[in-house]
């Protein structure tokens, strides 16, 4: 038998060690990647690092995996947000921004709009209720909060849209402005018919909804409309505090989780002294829906127009230590009576298409109300 030199022995036996550690090593990193979810998310980083073909930002793609697990759960409205998307998400809800004026949602996995605002430049470019945006400026968007933050920005630019209606998709050039939402509009009309449009729930929205109920109350209004169409949704304690001026005493809406206790949020007011006529349609949402299926359960008022958009679940924002913000879904919420709106809407007590119509059929039916209590 051939003797092996003593030194190349020693060699020999090192590079076998280091072959055995770094195949070990390997197989660590392999079994790691493969059965535990975490450890392949950085086996993959691990592995783009030591292959991929140019340099990339790690960070970046860390921020695409955190957006891509929230994304992985398949609800539309749970999503993951960067600082700055949270920033402008914030600014949405306070009432004063630059934009085009419309409220969007999630719907089959894409961007619809629930309504454009009234007197926006998204109304004077068109844009309708039901309409899907599927880009903003060339890029595809799959996400409200995505869509929202492509779409604001600085007043006298320029945004381009595309948008699918009808089996057809087309752009829409729409200059954004500094919008200001009113919360709520209201006048009186012919024979003592009271008036209020809640355009939103904003943090203005409590306080404006009062003095508007207050005012036509004093101008001697004997039956009231309230119109909920096209009203996105907004803050669920604004919609609370509002249920608080046209219901009694007793709960506006019960919330149950998975991960917390079944909750019920109620009406601390006497309710309302006149007859109340709810204008609804599809681009009544969120909010506006637990409002007026409270309204409907508690027969306080009649639900006029059609099916509601059926947004029935409930968010909560978690502020993580980089500033970013995961948006979940937490919960769904259920009518007074227990009815679950999300995906199938309210059913108004009377229903009828258009909007001058259903205005119409509230004024004919509040004056008869009138002529009633005469």
């Amino acid at each position: 038998m051939d003797m092996i030199p003593r030194s190349k022995a020693i060699r020999s036996c090192i590079i076998t060690a280091l072959v055995a550690v770094l195949v070990t090593a390997g197989l660590g990193a392999y079994a790691t990647a493969k059965f535990t979810p975490v450890g392949k998310v950085f086996g993959i980083i691990n592995l783009l690092e030591r292959t991929y073909y140019q340099d990339f930002d790690q960070a970046e793609v860390l921020e695409g995996a955190a957006r891509g697990v929230v994304a992985a759960l398949g609800d539309p409205y749970s999503v993951y947000m960067t600082q700055k998307e949270w920033n402008e998400f914030y600014i949405r809800t306070s009432g004063e921004y630059s934009g085009i004026g419309v409220t969007i949602d999630a719907r089959d996995g894409r961007v619809c709009v629930v309504s454009p605002m009234k007197g926006t430049p998204a109304e004077k470019a068109g844009l309708r209720a039901n309409d899907f945006i599927i880009k903003v400026d060339g890029k595809p968007v799959t996400s409200s909060d995505e869509a929202a933050s492509l779409i604001r920005g600085p007043a006298g630019t320029e945004v381009v849209l595309t948008i699918y209606r009808d089996g057809d998709a087309f752009d829409v050039a729409v200059v954004r402005q500094d919008i200001t939402i009113p919360a709520v509009d209201y006048s009186m009309k012919e024979d003592g018919i009271g008036y209020i449009e809640l355009i939103t729930f904003n943090e203005h929205s409590g306080a404006d909804m009062a003095k508007a109920v207050q005012d036509l109350e004093l101008q001697g209004a004997k039956a009231i409309i309230l119109d909920l169409r096209y009203n996105g949704g907004g803050l669920l304690d604004k919609c609370i505090d509002i249920a608080g001026l046209f219901l009694p005493e007793g709960k506006v809406v019960t919330v149950k989780g998975r991960s917390f206790e079944e909750r019920s949020y109620g009406s601390q007011g006497k309710g309302l002294d006149e007859p109340l006529f709810v204008l609804v349609n599809q681009g009544t949402a969120s909010a506006s829906e637990i409002l007026a299926g409270a309204i409907q359960d508690y027969g306080a008022g009649t639900l006029i127009g059609t099916t509601t958009f059926g947004k029935g679940l409930v968010q909560n924002s978690f502020k993580l230590k980089d500033g970013s913000v995961v948006k979940v879904t937490i919960a769904e919420y259920f009518t007074p009576n227990g009815r679950s709106i999300d995906g199938k809407g309210l059913e108004p007590d009377i229903i009828i298409e258009g909007d001058n119509e259903q205005l119409a059929k509230a004024l004919e039916l509040a004056r008869a109300e009138i002529q009633d209590t005469m």
